[in-house]
């Protein structure tokens, strides 16, 4: 599958996402206003209808509660919409590792390497990938490290950088 068309994809399913939560929203405010009109019914709070107030209060609580977690929910989905565009402008690549990061950063390394006996190591981490160059001759090593990008599954049509050697490889879940 082309990046083009998974990114489509993946927009429309968090889009769907968030229209489901906004329909739970609507269905938790309606099912508040039913929980105020009986409260009304029972009047005014006195020493008999304490216990049903306090009951009708705290399912208040529990619904305006869920709908600032669905509120919650929708910022972060609106997020992702804001990655998952960004990927497209970034042209991404898979390492052999299974990362991807930008091709950019990836130029910006083999600039620095050209014409040089280097190895590439790269450690992955949970929230990034370091990648570390290594002179065989002389042993003087840099590194920098990228930040992952999306989770892209295999199936994506992606450039995949195959220079240099892997030495060590760590994925954390």
């Amino acid at each position: 599958m082309k990046l083009k068309k998974w990114i489509a994809q993946e927009i429309k399913y968090i889009e769907v996402n968030i229209a489901n939560l906004k329909i739970k929203i609507e269905d938790y405010q309606a099912a508040i206003k039913n929980v105020q009109l009986k409260k009304r019914e029972v009047g005014r709070k006195k020493a008999d209808n304490r216990e049903q107030h306090e009951r009708y209060d705290n399912e208040i609580a529990m619904y305006q509660a869920r709908i600032e977690s669905l509120k919650s929910n929708i910022s972060v989905c609106k997020r992702s919409i804001t990655n998952v565009k960004d990927l497209e402008k970034m042209k991404p690549v898979r390492l052999k590792t299974g990362a991807v990061i930008n091709s950019k950063i990836i130029d910006e390394m083999l600039k620095k390497l050209s014409g040089k006996e280097w190895s590439i190591e790269y450690t992955q981490y949970q929230d990034g990938l370091q990648i570390t160059y290594v002179n065989t001759r002389t042993g003087s090593k840099g590194s920098f490290k990228v930040y992952l990008i999306a989770v892209i599954s295999d199936t994506i049509d992606l450039p995949i950088f195959e220079k240099g050697d892997v030495k060590e490889c760590s994925i954390h879940s």
